[in-house]
Protein backbone atom coordinates (compact mmCIF):
# COMPACT_ATOMS: atom_id res chain seq x y z
CA UNK A 1 0.00 0.00 0.00
CA UNK A 2 2.66 2.51 0.69
CA UNK A 3 4.64 1.90 -2.43
CA UNK A 4 1.38 2.60 -4.20
CA UNK A 5 0.64 5.97 -2.14
CA UNK A 6 4.59 6.54 -3.48
CA UNK A 7 3.61 5.47 -6.96
CA UNK A 8 0.65 7.99 -7.01
CA UNK A 9 2.53 11.16 -5.25
CA UNK A 10 5.20 10.42 -8.29
CA UNK A 11 2.56 10.87 -10.85
CA UNK A 12 1.55 14.45 -9.41
CA UNK A 13 5.07 15.63 -9.49
CA UNK A 14 5.19 14.74 -12.98
CA UNK A 15 1.86 16.03 -13.53
CA UNK A 16 3.16 19.82 -12.18
CA UNK A 17 6.63 18.90 -14.20
CA UNK A 18 5.12 18.00 -17.86
CA UNK A 19 2.10 20.87 -17.56
CA UNK A 20 4.25 23.76 -17.01
CA UNK A 21 3.26 26.54 -19.61
CA UNK A 22 6.63 26.04 -21.56
CA UNK A 23 5.95 22.89 -22.02
CA UNK A 24 1.91 23.15 -23.37
CA UNK A 25 3.19 25.74 -25.57
CA UNK A 26 5.53 23.41 -27.32
CA UNK A 27 3.32 20.27 -27.35
CA UNK A 28 0.26 22.99 -28.68
CA UNK A 29 3.11 24.26 -31.34
CA UNK A 30 3.56 20.98 -33.08
CA UNK A 31 1.11 17.75 -33.13
CA UNK A 32 1.35 14.19 -32.20
CA UNK A 33 3.98 13.28 -35.31
CA UNK A 34 6.14 15.81 -35.26
CA UNK A 35 8.13 14.75 -32.17
CA UNK A 36 8.76 11.47 -34.24
CA UNK A 37 11.68 13.49 -36.44
CA UNK A 38 12.97 15.43 -33.57
CA UNK A 39 15.18 12.75 -31.59
CA UNK A 40 16.36 15.70 -29.26
CA UNK A 41 12.76 16.23 -28.13
CA UNK A 42 12.56 11.99 -27.56
CA UNK A 43 15.37 11.67 -25.47
CA UNK A 44 14.05 14.26 -23.26
CA UNK A 45 10.41 12.40 -23.12
CA UNK A 46 12.42 9.44 -22.02
CA UNK A 47 14.21 11.39 -19.03
CA UNK A 48 11.21 13.27 -17.87
CA UNK A 49 8.85 10.83 -18.60
CA UNK A 50 6.07 13.52 -19.73
CA UNK A 51 3.63 11.14 -21.30
CA UNK A 52 4.23 8.30 -19.39
CA UNK A 53 2.12 9.36 -16.41
CA UNK A 54 -2.27 10.37 -16.85
CA UNK A 55 -3.21 13.52 -15.93
CA UNK A 56 -3.64 14.16 -11.84
CA UNK A 57 -7.58 14.20 -12.24
CA UNK A 58 -9.74 13.61 -9.01
CA UNK A 59 -11.55 10.70 -8.22
CA UNK A 60 -14.98 13.11 -8.32
CA UNK A 61 -14.11 14.59 -11.88
CA UNK A 62 -13.22 11.04 -13.71
CA UNK A 63 -16.45 9.59 -14.49
CA UNK A 64 -17.48 5.81 -14.52
CA UNK A 65 -18.71 2.97 -15.95
CA UNK A 66 -20.72 0.04 -14.00
CA UNK A 67 -20.11 -2.47 -17.11
CA UNK A 68 -23.64 -3.45 -16.75
CA UNK A 69 -24.90 -5.05 -19.87
CA UNK A 70 -28.27 -3.16 -19.53
CA UNK A 71 -26.14 -0.05 -19.92
CA UNK A 72 -26.04 1.16 -23.76
CA UNK A 73 -23.40 1.23 -25.84
CA UNK A 74 -23.59 4.53 -26.57
CA UNK A 75 -23.33 5.43 -22.63
CA UNK A 76 -20.00 3.13 -22.63
CA UNK A 77 -18.50 5.23 -25.44
CA UNK A 78 -19.16 8.64 -23.57
CA UNK A 79 -17.94 7.66 -20.61
CA UNK A 80 -14.90 5.90 -22.16
CA UNK A 81 -13.78 9.17 -24.10
CA UNK A 82 -14.40 11.78 -21.01
CA UNK A 83 -12.08 9.17 -19.63
CA UNK A 84 -9.65 9.44 -22.68
CA UNK A 85 -10.02 13.52 -22.71
CA UNK A 86 -9.61 14.00 -18.68
CA UNK A 87 -6.86 11.97 -18.07
CA UNK A 88 -4.77 11.52 -21.67
CA UNK A 89 -1.75 14.07 -21.12
CA UNK A 90 -1.97 14.33 -25.14
CA UNK A 91 -5.62 14.29 -25.42
CA UNK A 92 -5.78 17.29 -27.26
CA UNK A 93 -2.99 17.64 -28.88
CA UNK A 94 -3.86 17.70 -32.92
CA UNK A 95 -3.04 14.17 -34.78
CA UNK A 96 -3.45 14.96 -38.59
CA UNK A 97 -3.53 10.72 -39.11
CA UNK A 98 -6.35 11.09 -41.56
CA UNK A 99 -7.66 6.81 -42.03
CA UNK A 100 -10.84 6.00 -43.58
CA UNK A 101 -12.05 5.19 -40.09
CA UNK A 102 -11.51 8.65 -38.56
CA UNK A 103 -13.13 10.07 -41.86
CA UNK A 104 -16.02 7.45 -41.73
CA UNK A 105 -16.40 8.72 -37.58
CA UNK A 106 -16.06 12.29 -39.00
CA UNK A 107 -19.11 11.96 -40.68
CA UNK A 108 -21.30 10.20 -38.44
CA UNK A 109 -20.41 12.35 -35.53
CA UNK A 110 -19.84 15.22 -37.14
CA UNK A 111 -16.05 15.89 -35.60
CA UNK A 112 -13.59 18.36 -37.57
CA UNK A 113 -11.51 17.13 -40.52
CA UNK A 114 -8.11 16.75 -38.13
CA UNK A 115 -8.39 14.68 -35.49
CA UNK A 116 -7.08 15.25 -31.67
CA UNK A 117 -5.09 12.31 -30.07
CA UNK A 118 -8.40 11.79 -27.64
CA UNK A 119 -10.64 10.89 -30.63
CA UNK A 120 -8.08 8.20 -32.42
CA UNK A 121 -7.31 5.99 -28.92
CA UNK A 122 -11.12 6.50 -28.17
CA UNK A 123 -13.35 3.59 -28.58
CA UNK A 124 -15.38 3.67 -31.54
CA UNK A 125 -18.67 2.57 -33.29
CA UNK A 126 -19.29 2.58 -37.09
CA UNK A 127 -23.03 1.94 -37.22
CA UNK A 128 -24.56 0.31 -40.43
CA UNK A 129 -28.43 0.91 -40.70
CA UNK A 130 -29.37 -2.65 -40.48
CA UNK A 131 -28.18 -4.46 -37.41
CA UNK A 132 -28.31 -8.04 -39.00
CA UNK A 133 -24.28 -8.31 -38.73
CA UNK A 134 -21.82 -6.65 -36.51
CA UNK A 135 -18.01 -6.98 -34.92
CA UNK A 136 -16.45 -6.43 -31.83
CA UNK A 137 -12.71 -5.91 -31.73
CA UNK A 138 -10.69 -5.61 -28.32
CA UNK A 139 -7.04 -4.63 -28.49
CA UNK A 140 -3.98 -6.06 -26.97
CA UNK A 141 -2.08 -4.73 -23.98
CA UNK A 142 -0.87 -1.18 -23.73
CA UNK A 143 -2.79 -1.13 -27.08
CA UNK A 144 -5.65 1.31 -28.00
CA UNK A 145 -8.86 0.83 -30.62
CA UNK A 146 -6.59 2.84 -33.30
CA UNK A 147 -5.03 -0.32 -33.64
CA UNK A 148 -8.12 -1.55 -35.83
CA UNK A 149 -8.73 1.47 -37.64
CA UNK A 150 -7.89 -0.23 -41.07
CA UNK A 151 -9.73 -3.67 -40.04
CA UNK A 152 -12.48 -1.59 -38.84
CA UNK A 153 -12.93 0.29 -42.01
CA UNK A 154 -13.19 -3.46 -43.96
CA UNK A 155 -15.40 -5.09 -42.24
CA UNK A 156 -17.72 -2.15 -42.50
CA UNK A 157 -17.41 -2.14 -46.37
CA UNK A 158 -18.19 -5.37 -45.84
CA UNK A 159 -21.42 -4.61 -44.37
CA UNK A 160 -20.45 -5.05 -40.45
CA UNK A 161 -21.15 -2.17 -37.94
CA UNK A 162 -18.39 -1.87 -35.97
CA UNK A 163 -17.81 -1.90 -32.40
CA UNK A 164 -14.48 -1.53 -30.38
CA UNK A 165 -13.91 -1.55 -26.67
CA UNK A 166 -10.88 -0.06 -24.45
CA UNK A 167 -9.86 -1.97 -21.76
CA UNK A 168 -8.91 -0.80 -18.58
CA UNK A 169 -6.23 1.35 -17.78
CA UNK A 170 -5.76 1.31 -21.49
CA UNK A 171 -5.85 5.18 -23.52
CA UNK A 172 -4.66 7.34 -21.23
CA UNK A 173 -1.50 7.26 -19.95
CA UNK A 174 1.13 3.82 -19.32
CA UNK A 175 1.13 4.59 -15.24
CA UNK A 176 -2.43 3.40 -14.91
CA UNK A 177 -1.54 -0.14 -15.85
CA UNK A 178 0.80 -0.23 -12.46
CA UNK A 179 -2.87 -0.92 -10.81
CA UNK A 180 -5.01 -2.47 -13.15
CA UNK A 181 -6.08 -6.14 -12.77
CA UNK A 182 -6.96 -9.07 -14.97
CA UNK A 183 -10.88 -8.90 -13.78
CA UNK A 184 -11.07 -5.44 -15.23
CA UNK A 185 -10.39 -6.15 -18.19
CA UNK A 186 -12.29 -9.89 -17.91
CA UNK A 187 -15.63 -7.39 -17.09
CA UNK A 188 -14.68 -4.99 -20.04
CA UNK A 189 -15.12 -7.71 -22.23
CA UNK A 190 -17.71 -9.39 -20.96
CA UNK A 191 -19.55 -6.32 -21.04
CA UNK A 192 -18.65 -5.61 -24.84
CA UNK A 193 -19.49 -9.14 -26.00
CA UNK A 194 -22.88 -9.86 -23.85
CA UNK A 195 -24.00 -5.71 -25.12
CA UNK A 196 -23.44 -7.07 -29.08
CA UNK A 197 -25.39 -10.37 -28.07
CA UNK A 198 -28.12 -7.75 -27.21
CA UNK A 199 -27.80 -5.36 -30.38
CA UNK A 200 -27.29 -7.37 -33.11
CA UNK A 201 -28.69 -10.61 -34.79
CA UNK A 202 -25.31 -12.44 -35.93
CA UNK A 203 -22.03 -11.57 -34.24
CA UNK A 204 -18.65 -12.11 -34.66
CA UNK A 205 -15.54 -11.31 -32.60
CA UNK A 206 -12.47 -9.89 -32.82
CA UNK A 207 -9.33 -9.80 -30.92
CA UNK A 208 -5.42 -8.61 -31.10
CA UNK A 209 -3.40 -10.36 -28.36
CA UNK A 210 -4.65 -9.72 -25.00
CA UNK A 211 -7.51 -8.93 -26.91
CA UNK A 212 -8.30 -12.26 -28.40
CA UNK A 213 -6.73 -13.66 -25.53
CA UNK A 214 -9.81 -12.40 -23.13
CA UNK A 215 -12.34 -13.49 -25.86
CA UNK A 216 -11.52 -16.91 -25.76
CA UNK A 217 -11.62 -16.60 -21.71
CA UNK A 218 -15.13 -15.48 -21.95
CA UNK A 219 -16.14 -18.48 -24.71
CA UNK A 220 -14.82 -20.91 -22.62
CA UNK A 221 -16.05 -19.57 -19.06
CA UNK A 222 -19.84 -19.70 -20.70
CA UNK A 223 -22.58 -22.76 -19.73
CA UNK A 224 -23.50 -22.87 -23.62
CA UNK A 225 -21.98 -20.54 -26.73
CA UNK A 226 -24.39 -18.12 -27.96
CA UNK A 227 -25.74 -19.02 -31.20
CA UNK A 228 -25.07 -16.01 -32.71
CA UNK A 229 -21.85 -16.11 -32.36
CA UNK A 230 -20.82 -17.04 -36.19
CA UNK A 231 -16.89 -16.80 -35.68
CA UNK A 232 -13.81 -15.52 -33.89
CA UNK A 233 -10.60 -13.55 -35.58
CA UNK A 234 -7.83 -13.36 -33.72
CA UNK A 235 -4.03 -11.54 -34.56
CA UNK A 236 -1.13 -12.86 -32.38
CA UNK A 237 -3.23 -13.85 -29.88
CA UNK A 238 -1.92 -14.15 -26.50
CA UNK A 239 -1.40 -17.69 -25.52
CA UNK A 240 2.34 -17.90 -23.84
CA UNK A 241 4.54 -15.41 -23.54
CA UNK A 242 7.85 -16.38 -25.30
CA UNK A 243 9.84 -15.50 -22.40
CA UNK A 244 10.65 -18.01 -19.93
CA UNK A 245 10.69 -15.38 -17.27
CA UNK A 246 7.52 -13.98 -18.07
CA UNK A 247 6.24 -15.67 -15.01
CA UNK A 248 8.46 -13.65 -12.61
CA UNK A 249 6.60 -10.44 -13.42
CA UNK A 250 3.97 -11.37 -10.77
CA UNK A 251 6.47 -11.48 -8.42
CA UNK A 252 8.80 -8.64 -9.27
CA UNK A 253 5.27 -6.38 -9.31
CA UNK A 254 5.62 -6.60 -5.52
CA UNK A 255 9.34 -5.39 -5.28
CA UNK A 256 9.41 -1.63 -3.90
CA UNK A 257 10.19 0.79 -6.25
CA UNK A 258 10.33 -1.61 -8.94
CA UNK A 259 7.24 -1.13 -10.93
CA UNK A 260 8.61 -0.45 -14.77
CA UNK A 261 10.45 -3.07 -16.85
CA UNK A 262 10.72 -1.07 -19.51
CA UNK A 263 11.08 3.08 -19.31
CA UNK A 264 10.53 4.57 -22.93
CA UNK A 265 9.65 8.43 -24.23
CA UNK A 266 5.76 7.38 -24.95
CA UNK A 267 5.62 9.34 -27.80
CA UNK A 268 3.29 6.64 -29.90
CA UNK A 269 -0.21 8.33 -29.90
CA UNK A 270 -1.78 5.36 -30.23
CA UNK A 271 0.16 2.93 -28.24
CA UNK A 272 2.06 2.72 -24.31
CA UNK A 273 5.96 2.15 -25.02
CA UNK A 274 6.69 2.16 -21.22
CA UNK A 275 5.57 -1.12 -19.80
CA UNK A 276 4.49 -1.86 -16.04
CA UNK A 277 5.99 -4.98 -14.24
CA UNK A 278 1.90 -5.30 -13.10
CA UNK A 279 0.91 -5.18 -16.59
CA UNK A 280 3.08 -8.12 -17.20
CA UNK A 281 1.35 -9.65 -14.35
CA UNK A 282 -1.84 -9.58 -15.37
CA UNK A 283 -1.90 -10.83 -18.68
CA UNK A 284 0.56 -13.73 -18.12
CA UNK A 285 -2.09 -14.60 -14.89
CA UNK A 286 -4.93 -14.22 -17.88
CA UNK A 287 -2.84 -16.57 -20.24
CA UNK A 288 -2.12 -19.16 -17.50
CA UNK A 289 -5.77 -19.85 -16.26
CA UNK A 290 -6.05 -19.98 -20.61
CA UNK A 291 -4.01 -23.28 -20.85
CA UNK A 292 -5.57 -24.65 -18.14
CA UNK A 293 -9.14 -23.65 -18.73
CA UNK A 294 -11.76 -26.03 -20.57
CA UNK A 295 -15.29 -25.61 -21.25
CA UNK A 296 -17.37 -26.38 -19.35
CA UNK A 297 -19.39 -29.94 -20.28
CA UNK A 298 -21.75 -29.95 -23.19
CA UNK A 299 -21.42 -26.15 -24.19
CA UNK A 300 -19.67 -26.89 -27.70
CA UNK A 301 -18.13 -23.80 -27.83
CA UNK A 302 -15.03 -25.20 -29.40
CA UNK A 303 -18.04 -25.46 -32.63
CA UNK A 304 -17.27 -21.44 -33.47
CA UNK A 305 -14.77 -21.21 -35.89
CA UNK A 306 -11.61 -19.45 -35.51
CA UNK A 307 -9.97 -17.53 -38.25
CA UNK A 308 -6.39 -16.86 -36.70
CA UNK A 309 -3.08 -14.61 -38.01
CA UNK A 310 -0.02 -15.94 -36.12
CA UNK A 311 3.74 -15.50 -36.79
CA UNK A 312 6.42 -18.10 -36.18
CA UNK A 313 8.91 -15.30 -35.88
CA UNK A 314 6.83 -13.89 -32.69
CA UNK A 315 8.79 -12.75 -29.61
CA UNK A 316 6.01 -11.58 -27.54
CA UNK A 317 4.01 -14.79 -27.79
CA UNK A 318 5.12 -18.54 -27.72
CA UNK A 319 3.57 -19.22 -30.89
CA UNK A 320 3.69 -23.11 -30.27
CA UNK A 321 1.23 -22.27 -27.73
CA UNK A 322 -1.20 -20.41 -30.32
CA UNK A 323 -0.97 -23.62 -32.38
CA UNK A 324 -1.89 -26.25 -29.39
CA UNK A 325 -5.07 -24.01 -28.47
CA UNK A 326 -6.24 -23.84 -32.38
CA UNK A 327 -5.29 -27.77 -32.36
CA UNK A 328 -7.58 -28.23 -29.33
CA UNK A 329 -10.24 -26.37 -30.54
CA UNK A 330 -10.53 -28.53 -33.71
CA UNK A 331 -10.20 -31.75 -32.43
CA UNK A 332 -12.54 -31.10 -29.58
CA UNK A 333 -15.14 -30.42 -32.06
CA UNK A 334 -17.90 -32.62 -32.79
CA UNK A 335 -20.20 -30.27 -34.77
CA UNK A 336 -18.18 -28.10 -36.74
CA UNK A 337 -19.77 -27.17 -40.19
CA UNK A 338 -16.72 -24.79 -41.58
CA UNK A 339 -12.55 -25.77 -40.63
CA UNK A 340 -10.55 -23.08 -38.18
CA UNK A 341 -8.03 -20.90 -40.81
CA UNK A 342 -4.80 -19.98 -39.79
CA UNK A 343 -2.40 -17.66 -41.54
CA UNK A 344 0.56 -18.41 -40.62
CA UNK A 345 3.95 -16.72 -41.19
CA UNK A 346 6.72 -19.54 -41.11
CA UNK A 347 7.16 -23.02 -41.67
CA UNK A 348 4.66 -24.99 -43.22
CA UNK A 349 5.80 -28.21 -41.78
CA UNK A 350 6.25 -26.86 -38.12
CA UNK A 351 2.22 -26.26 -37.89
CA UNK A 352 1.13 -29.09 -39.33
CA UNK A 353 3.19 -31.23 -36.64
CA UNK A 354 0.61 -29.35 -34.31
CA UNK A 355 -2.31 -29.19 -36.12
CA UNK A 356 -4.57 -32.05 -37.26
CA UNK A 357 -5.10 -31.89 -41.52
CA UNK A 358 -8.45 -30.49 -41.26
CA UNK A 359 -7.31 -26.78 -40.05
CA UNK A 360 -6.80 -24.61 -43.54
CA UNK A 361 -3.56 -23.36 -43.39
CA UNK A 362 -2.21 -20.65 -45.35
CA UNK A 363 1.29 -19.89 -45.40
CA UNK A 364 1.71 -16.40 -47.91
CA UNK A 365 4.28 -16.70 -50.74
CA UNK A 366 6.39 -13.50 -51.59
CA UNK A 367 6.58 -12.71 -54.94
CA UNK A 368 9.28 -11.01 -56.89
CA UNK A 369 8.72 -6.75 -56.90
CA UNK A 370 6.47 -7.44 -53.70
CA UNK A 371 6.20 -5.30 -50.46
CA UNK A 372 7.67 -8.23 -48.35
CA UNK A 373 10.49 -8.82 -50.52
CA UNK A 374 12.17 -5.91 -48.18
CA UNK A 375 10.84 -7.59 -44.65
CA UNK A 376 13.01 -9.66 -42.85
CA UNK A 377 10.24 -11.43 -40.85
CA UNK A 378 6.24 -10.52 -39.44
CA UNK A 379 6.54 -9.33 -36.31
CA UNK A 380 4.07 -9.47 -33.32
CA UNK A 381 2.90 -5.98 -33.76
CA UNK A 382 2.60 -6.47 -37.70
CA UNK A 383 -0.63 -7.72 -38.63
CA UNK A 384 -3.79 -5.86 -37.82
CA UNK A 385 -1.91 -2.41 -39.69
CA UNK A 386 -2.05 -2.26 -43.79
CA UNK A 387 1.50 -1.17 -45.09
CA UNK A 388 -0.47 2.41 -46.23
CA UNK A 389 -1.47 3.24 -42.11
CA UNK A 390 -0.77 6.63 -41.79
CA UNK A 391 1.07 6.41 -38.58
CA UNK A 392 2.48 2.69 -38.33
CA UNK A 393 2.50 1.77 -42.17
CA UNK A 394 5.80 1.64 -44.59
CA UNK A 395 5.58 5.64 -45.10
CA UNK A 396 4.81 6.54 -41.50
CA UNK A 397 6.93 8.71 -39.15
CA UNK A 398 6.66 6.09 -36.22
CA UNK A 399 9.20 3.55 -35.47
CA UNK A 400 9.34 0.92 -32.78
CA UNK A 401 12.65 1.07 -30.95
CA UNK A 402 11.73 0.27 -27.62
CA UNK A 403 13.96 -2.87 -28.18
CA UNK A 404 16.89 -0.66 -27.86
CA UNK A 405 16.18 0.79 -24.85
CA UNK A 406 19.75 -0.65 -23.39
CA UNK A 407 21.85 0.52 -26.01
CA UNK A 408 20.95 4.21 -26.63
CA UNK A 409 23.20 4.59 -29.75
CA UNK A 410 21.44 1.45 -31.59
CA UNK A 411 18.20 3.36 -30.55
CA UNK A 412 19.22 6.48 -32.02
CA UNK A 413 20.15 4.40 -35.00
CA UNK A 414 16.93 2.57 -35.31
CA UNK A 415 14.79 6.50 -34.64
CA UNK A 416 16.79 9.16 -36.80
CA UNK A 417 19.08 6.26 -39.72
CA UNK A 418 18.16 6.45 -43.40
CA UNK A 419 18.17 2.70 -43.82
CA UNK A 420 17.11 0.36 -41.47
CA UNK A 421 16.03 -3.40 -40.72
CA UNK A 422 12.10 -4.38 -40.69
CA UNK A 423 10.98 -7.07 -39.14
CA UNK A 424 11.30 -9.11 -35.13
CA UNK A 425 13.07 -8.26 -32.51
CA UNK A 426 14.66 -11.85 -32.91
CA UNK A 427 18.26 -12.53 -32.20
CA UNK A 428 19.27 -12.75 -35.72
CA UNK A 429 17.97 -9.69 -36.55
CA UNK A 430 19.49 -7.85 -33.65
CA UNK A 431 22.81 -9.07 -34.32
CA UNK A 432 23.41 -7.84 -38.35
CA UNK A 433 24.92 -4.74 -39.23
CA UNK A 434 21.91 -1.80 -39.62
CA UNK A 435 19.34 -1.33 -36.97
CA UNK A 436 16.00 -2.84 -36.43
CA UNK A 437 13.13 -1.56 -36.66
CA UNK A 438 10.14 -3.86 -35.58
CA UNK A 439 7.68 -4.27 -37.77
CA UNK A 440 4.10 -2.19 -37.48
CA UNK A 441 1.95 -3.62 -40.61
CA UNK A 442 1.49 -6.58 -42.57
CA UNK A 443 2.93 -6.97 -45.87
CA UNK A 444 0.49 -9.78 -46.55
CA UNK A 445 -2.25 -7.20 -45.62
CA UNK A 446 -4.24 -7.56 -48.63
CA UNK A 447 -4.17 -11.17 -49.07
CA UNK A 448 -5.40 -11.51 -45.21
CA UNK A 449 -8.40 -9.61 -46.26
CA UNK A 450 -8.95 -12.11 -49.26
CA UNK A 451 -8.90 -15.35 -46.82
CA UNK A 452 -10.95 -13.40 -44.64
CA UNK A 453 -13.81 -12.47 -46.95
CA UNK A 454 -14.09 -16.34 -47.69
CA UNK A 455 -13.88 -16.83 -44.17
CA UNK A 456 -16.52 -14.93 -43.36
CA UNK A 457 -18.69 -16.18 -46.58
CA UNK A 458 -18.45 -19.51 -45.01
CA UNK A 459 -19.33 -19.28 -41.68
CA UNK A 460 -22.30 -16.32 -42.30
CA UNK A 461 -24.93 -18.50 -44.45
CA UNK A 462 -26.87 -15.63 -45.79
CA UNK A 463 -26.27 -13.08 -43.31
CA UNK A 464 -28.15 -9.64 -44.18
CA UNK A 465 -29.84 -11.51 -47.08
Amino acid sequence: MFQRIINRLFVCLIFVLAYNPLVLAADKAGNCMAINQDYTAIQQMIDDGRYRYSRAVSAQQLPEFSYQDGQEFSLYLKYAAKLVESANPQAQLPCPVLTDTYKLLAQQNNWSATPVVSQLVAPFELRQEKTAKAILLIHGLTDSPFMFHDLANFYYRQGFSVRTLLLPGHGTAASDLLEVELAQWQQAAGYGITRMLKDFDQVYLGGFSTGGALILDYLQRQQAPDEKIKGVFMWSPASKAYSELAWLAQYLDYVPMLDWLDLDADIDFAKYESFPYNAAAQVNRLMQGLSKAKPKSQNRVYDIPLFVVASEHDRTIDTRATLDIIGSWQQDSKHKAVADTLMYFGDRKKALDVLPASVNIVVPECGQNQLCQGIADIAHTAPTNAPDNPHYGLAGLYRNCSHYLADIESYRLCKTGKQVILGEKTEENLNKTLPLQRLTFNPYYYQMLDLMREFMAETSSGIGK
